[in-house]
């Protein structure tokens, strides 16, 4: 089975989050989910270190089964 990894960038002031990014499919849950940890980084990292501080940004992640016909 692969997984599909989806991410968002989301406030925890305000609850809201940033339009989801979907990633390649993955081989495995293990795969899907080291990727989430290593692009996370990259995330924030592109929103600048006074908007996660201002805005306490965090990274939610999800890895979706991929249904292969």
């Amino acid at each position: 089975m692969k997984f599909m990894l989806v991410m968002s960038v989301c406030s925890f002031l305000s609850g809201e989050c940033k339009a989801p990014v979907q990633f390649k499919p993955y081989n495995s849950w293990a795969e899907c989910a080291y990727a989430a940890q290593l692009n996370g980084l990259t995330l924030l990292q592109a929103e600048g270190i006074e908007n996660v501080n201002k805005y306490r940004l965090a990274v939610k992640y999800g890895c979706k089964p991929v249904v292969e016909m």
